[in-house]
């Protein structure tokens, strides 16, 4: 009897050293950056400025790229016009090696869109809600790549319930979810579902986010047999003009539909790119820690309060000068640990990093297209991020 209690006991003991063994197998240790292509340039462009807000996403392995925005003519504080955007890009997979190449082709959205909340899933890829020079959408898209043609077809979805822009957005099996996000009149704490199985049947309204949030990143990502959803920081623009930053993670419980908060991010965060990886991971990559947007939202107050002419535009010059000298974004690579409800910092990525973009799983890596660098500047670029395990 005890002789088969020890076997058990050591049975027992072998199994879990070598469930551990197998989740450090898996785990991300380190990231091997580079610039894996740019996007082509347009039509009297020598070269392509770059996108803020772009739709992103991976269906039948080819990556598409659409919409977004940027400033053609001159930086915003200088009087630059923002323009929105209809193309769509396709990049596909080089026969060899791990590089990608666009296709020759160029597709477009009916109508332009930027900051739309984007995530891949096996339907096709979705765009929720968004903004063009007309304003704030609800409109959904689902953008599907045709393997067999090698031509792109956009579909239209179920309006989402509220017109949204830079909400957060995730998926699993097939169903969809939208929280947050700006809209004409404030932020939103709304959550919603949408099963693409069953799209007529329309958005659900789930229990509302923890507070309302904007540019915050979303992702699913399991905890032993539970399926969790996880919205890490954000922000929250205040009828004042100035903004909460928010080191804030919660997680929304599937199975009990219930939020619970966690382990907060080392700083405030928003507007950055994220993704969930193996042995209960989740990787953010960059983001705003908000120093220069926070004094830049405090002098936009101080301008519109402002009544001398002269003040005004000392004041004006003040955050001319300060979104001209911006140092840039988070370079920063943060993971974190579903099991233990921790964070640590896993690396830097050797390049600008951009923002208000979309980060997607691509061949034990990630890809980051395009997204804004700088306050009013773009790039081009689409870094990829090739995963090292132990």
């Amino acid at each position: 009897m005890k002789i088969e209690l020890f076997h058990t006991i050591a049975l027992i003991l072998v199994m879990i050293m070598h469930n551990q063994t197998m989740a450090q197998s898996q785990t991300v240790q380190a990231i091997n950056w580079k610039v894996a292509v740019e996007l082509p340039a347009l039509t009297g462009q020598a070269k392509a400025l770059g996108l803020a807000g772009p739709v992103a996403g991976v269906h039948h392995q080819v990556l598409v790229v659409a919409g977004g925005a940027n400033f053609p003519d001159k930086m915003p504080w200088l009087g630059g016009t923002k323009k929105y955007y209809n193309d769509i890009y396709v990049f596909e997979k080089e026969a060899k090696g791990n590089t990608i190449k666009p296709y020759p082709k160029l597709f477009h959205l009916s109508n332009p869109v930027a900051y739309g909340a984007s995530c891949s899933t096996p339907s096709g890829i979705i765009c929720a809600g968004g903004e063009n020079d007309k304003g704030i959408t609800n409109q959904v898209l689902l953008i599907q790549w045709d393997t067999a043609t090698k031509n792109i077809a956009v579909k239209n979805l179920p309006d989402l319930p509220i017109a949204v822009t830079n909400a957060a957005i995730t998926s699993i099996n097939n169903k969809v979810y939208v929280g947050g996000g700006e809209m004409a009149d404030g932020v939103s704490n709304q959550f919603f579902s949408l099963d693409l199985n069953h799209p007529a049947a329309g958005w659900q309204q789930l229990p509302p986010l923890p507070k309302p949030i904007s540019h915050a990143v979303m992702v699913m990502q399991s905890s032993g047999e539970h399926q969790y959803i996880y919205l890490i920081g954000g922000r929250k623009k205040n009828s004042n003009g100035i903004s909460d930053l928010y080191d804030s993670v919660y997680q929304y419980d599937l199975k009990s539909s219930q939020w619970q908060q966690k382990q907060s991010l080392p700083y405030a965060l928003s507007a950055g790119t994220g993704m969930a990886t193996r042995a209960g991971n989740i990787l953010l990559f960059g983001g705003d820690k908000g120093e220069t947007f926070h004094k830049t939202e405090q002098l936009l107050a101080a301008i519109a309060a402002e009544k001398g002419e002269a003040k005004k535009q000392e004041l004006i010059q003040q955050k001319a000068n300060l979104q001209s000298a911006h140092p840039g974004f988070s370079k920063e690579v943060l993971q974190y640990n579903a099991h233990a409800d921790t964070w640590k910092k896993l690396g830097t990525i050797p390049f600008e990093v951009p923002v208000t973009t979309t980060a997607v799983n691509w061949a034990d890596g990630v890809l980051i297209p395009s997204g804004e660098i700088k306050a009013g500047v773009r790039t081009p670029q689409l870094l990829l991020g090739k995963f090292i395990h132990k």
